[in-house]
């Protein structure tokens, strides 16, 4: 069985309510996917899901869509604006396009 190699907190099979599971513990079945998602457990070869000796990508991603998005969220906030389509000024970038081109069907 899979070990985590972080904290993780889960709930098992039959039950309602989470588990915490320490680095080192097994892993059971039902929570690999999650787990995996997280980046908190080996993989198959013993090592970390997200080891790959490049550090941590998703952060990097994260901070390389942060860098210009601001501006293309007030881009597409003005380009709602000019076409009469509502919006909400909370939405990101992804709902905020999405909404552009509803408006462009119409």
């Amino acid at each position: 069985m899979r070990k985590f190699t972080k904290p993780f907190h889960g709930v098992r099979d039959g039950e309602i309510y989470p588990t915490e599971f320490a680095a080192g513990d097994e892993c059971p079945p039902e929570l690999v996917a999650g787990a995996e998602s997280l980046g908190a457990i080996e993989d198959e070869s013993g090592g970390t899901d997200t080891d790959d000796g490049e550090g941590d990508d998703d952060r990097d991603d994260k901070e390389e869509a942060g860098a210009g998005a601001g501006d293309e969220k007030a881009a597409l906030r003005a380009q709602l604006e000019a076409a009469g389509i509502g919006y909400v000024k909370q939405w990101g970038v992804a709902k905020l396009r999405a909404a552009l081109a509803e408006g462009k069907k119409d």
